[in-house]
């Protein structure tokens, strides 16, 4: 990895991102730095899955590049590695027309969306389901800020997330099959009831915009 001049990238970050504090430029040089990093040390109650979804990675590779073994528990002060000099994704070659079950129902309606989120405002108990078959990798409210989650690993390096649902009805490591029941919607950790839903390939979240054309 090409390493650079740390005072070089503070006045290239104060430049390109026209920073109107001092404060708003130190978090964007923190930002950036912490993105740069090929380490992490782990923090308490991190767990695999939400270090891989704060650095954008492949959770699969995260565990491979530091030789994890189930159940993958991790400890305080922890390094691990975050990169592989042998892995490189490039989305749009590795990016397949997949047709997903729509995890609400193709009559739902998106309430908001970002850049990689898409956002369903339904009423409290409405079921949710999976989008293909997978494997469940997360159940609970394992990572803050996400509610109970249900988080399911794909094939071809595809990952679902499930947030602020309400029941869970599925297990880390079950099995399920494409439309398959996995959770009610609800508003755990949430403002209203919603259903926070989130698509990533190799670790990378893919566009709200794109994810929104893949469903039935």
């Amino acid at each position: 990895m090409i390493r650079f001049d740390k005072k070089i990238l503070l006045v290239l970050i104060l430049i390109i991102s026209g920073c109107s504090s001092l404060d708003s430029l130190k978090q964007s040089y923190k930002n950036f730095l912490s993105s740069s990093e090929e380490s992490y040390i782990v923090q308490p109650g991190d767990s695999i899955w939400s270090i891989a979804i704060n650095f954008n990675l492949d959770s699969e590779q995260l565990i491979k590049n530091n030789n994890l073994k189930e159940p993958y528990i991790i400890y305080p002060n922890q390094e691990l590695f975050l990169y592989s000099t042998i892995f490189e994704s490039n989305l749009k070659d590795q990016f397949k027309p997949i047709k997903w079950h729509h995890p609400l129902g193709e009559k739902s309606i998106i309430a908001l969306k970002d850049d990689s989120w898409l956002i369903f405002k339904e009423p409290k108990g409405l079921p949710i389901h999976s989008i293909n078959l997978g494997k469940v990798v997360v159940s609970g409210p394992d990572i803050p800020g996400y509610g109970n989650l249900v988080m399911i690993s794909h094939p071809d390096g595809y990952l679902s997330l499930y947030a602020h649902c309400d029941k869970i009805f599925v297990e880390k490591g079950d099995e399920v099959i494409k439309g398959a029941m996995i959770a009610q919607l609800g508003n755990s950790e949430a403002a209203y009831p919603m259903l926070r839903f989130q698509l990533r390939k190799n670790g990378q979240p893919l566009r709200a915009k794109t994810v929104n054309t893949l469903f039935n």
